[in-house]
């Protein structure tokens, strides 16, 4: 077995890997800054009265949150375990997103 006939299927995959990490990092960063906004704009309103915030759901959102984010992180897991060009694709993609 010739190591040689892989090469290019762990090159494609690492690249691959790379752009959607980068691409993933930029992404999160940018829904980060949005939903950190978004929760600022509510907590300036609920200062100045215009609205209220129920706090005992409030918790319970963040408690669904969690849970699905788990439960996405397993299945995305899974996936990437599954590619046929996983190797170079988990490389690529980790490079990208320490990168981006």
């Amino acid at each position: 077995m010739d190591i040689s006939q892989f090469l290019p299927d762990l090159g494609t995959g690492f690249i691959g890997g790379a752009i959607i990490g980068w691409g993933i990092k930029k992404a999160i960063k940018i829904v980060v800054a949005l939903v950190g906004l978004y929760f600022l704009s509510l907590l300036y309103l609920a200062k100045l009265g215009v609205i209220s915030i129920n706090k005992e759901a409030f918790t319970g959102l963040m408690g669904n949150v969690e849970s699905s984010i788990i439960s996405y992180g397993s299945q995305a897991a899974g996936l990437i375990h599954s590619a046929s060009l996983g190797t170079g694709f988990v490389a690529g993609f980790a490079l990208g997103f320490k990168k981006g």
